[in-house]
């Protein structure tokens, strides 16, 4: 019979999928026109669920040159559960101005999620980077 081979093989192909870390293209753009976007290979970032790890981000203003945003505020969570990161997430500005590392993410579950970054450039301008993703 033919068709339990092939459900084996669909079966098999989702668990596969099930347990893939995930890879998310990150990028997001404040209100007032900056960049800010992941510096891993391609701009894409291996997600892993449920361990705590650090994104690199560079953030660049409208014409295209590095931006120096004092970090502030990580926030964010699943949005249709109601519910906030698992843990409280700090960023810091990295070697030079425009790169940042955010240290402390963690998301336990697939799903749909939200980072929400706030710097402050040298005018006092809050930026407000909103990253969406799924796992």
């Amino acid at each position: 019979m033919i068709w339990p081979q092939r459900l084996i093989i669909l079966f098999g192909l989702t668990l596969h999928n099930a347990f893939a870390t995930p890879s998310v293209k990150l990028e997001a753009v404040s209100e007032f026109g900056w960049l800010a976007q992941s510096v891993q290979p391609a701009t894409e970032l291996q997600v892993p669920i449920n361990q705590i790890h650090s994104w690199h981000l560079q953030i660049t203003g409208k014409k295209g040159k590095a931006a120096d945003c004092r970090p502030q505020q990580v926030s964010g969570g699943m949005p249709a559960h109601r519910h906030g990161l698992p843990t409280q997430p700090q960023w810091h500005q990295d070697i030079k101005a425009g790169w940042y590392r955010i240290d402390g993410l963690k998301f336990q579950m697939p799903g749909a999620w939200q980072v929400i970054l706030s710097c402050k450039d040298d005018r006092e301008r809050n930026h407000e980077f909103i990253f969406e993703f799924m796992l």
